[in-house]
């Protein structure tokens, strides 16, 4: 079943068309790679879908609304959610109270971080438990400016994951984090959708990553869809070899 379906998606700025006539779709449950070269097109395209930018063209429809229009956190809290390239984490609240943030945003009890002495103890259990399930428990009442960078990410993938995503968007979810930690990044995230019916839709240049982690792998260049496919055939494919792996 499909949960996000774009139709001649496009996206110009004056004579630059960076999203060109973009369709595309995704599945409950799927995980999907986005590669391209730098330039591609792949975060207009992640912001049309998010609401940051309006399409120039086309149409976006999710869970069968269309969201043309439709505000960035209307659609956070419908389900359409995404963890940035750069953390948007609170680094003056601890790990425990940033997701407990997050909770209460879904929940729509919330319009301030500012309100960390009202929060009930039901979403603080719940924000244990997330913290627990992405290895993070442990440095619950740490507070977020000190924690490393690779754990930081970590932790806006684990409040992104508290709005209960029907479709979570990752930008790059191991960008910035030593070589070493990618691997456990990433077997984190695998281990936590293999038990959610949410499905997946990530940037990533390391093709290694995408050829270990998506089921599914959707290059980009120029703003247009060049192939869309399994791993192996995306990856071989010589347009992509070329453009995008630079390889002769």
């Amino acid at each position: 079943m499909s949960v996000l379906e774009t139709q001649k998606l496009t996206k110009e700025f004056g004579d630059l068309r960076a999203v060109d006539e973009m369709d595309f779709e995704i599945g409950s449950g799927e995980i999907v790679g986005i590669i391209g070269p730098n330039g591609a097109g792949k975060t207009t395209f992640v912001n049309l879908l998010t609401g940051v930018l309006d399409p120039t063209a086309g149409d976006i429809v999710f869970n069968g609304r269309q969201l043309n229009g439709s505000p960035v956190h209307d659609r956070a809290r419908a389900g359409l959610v995404r963890s940035f390239q750069i953390p948007r984490v609170c680094d003056d609240l601890t790990l425990v109270e940033n997701v407990r943030s997050a909770i209460l945003s879904r929940e729509q009890r919330n319009n301030s971080l500012f309100t960390v002495l009202n929060w009930e103890n039901d979403t603080r259990a719940e924000a244990i438990a997330l913290l627990d399930e992405f290895g993070l428990a442990d440095q619950q009442e740490a507070y977020a400016e000190a924690i490393p960078h690779g754990d930081k990410k970590i932790l806006d993938v684990c409040m992104s994951v508290a709005m209960r995503p029907k479709l979570l968007i990752l930008d790059e979810p191991t960008s910035g984090v030593a070589t070493e930690n990618k691997y456990a990044i990433m077997d984190r995230l695998q281990n936590y959708f293999e038990t959610s019916d949410s499905a997946v839709l990530f940037i990533e240049h390391d093709m290694e990553l995408i050829a270990d982690y998506a089921e599914r792998v959707v290059a980009m260049d120029q703003g247009r869809k060049i192939i869309d496919g399994s791993p192996e055939e995306v990856l071989e494919d010589e347009t992509v070899k070329q453009r995008i792996r630079g390889e002769e």
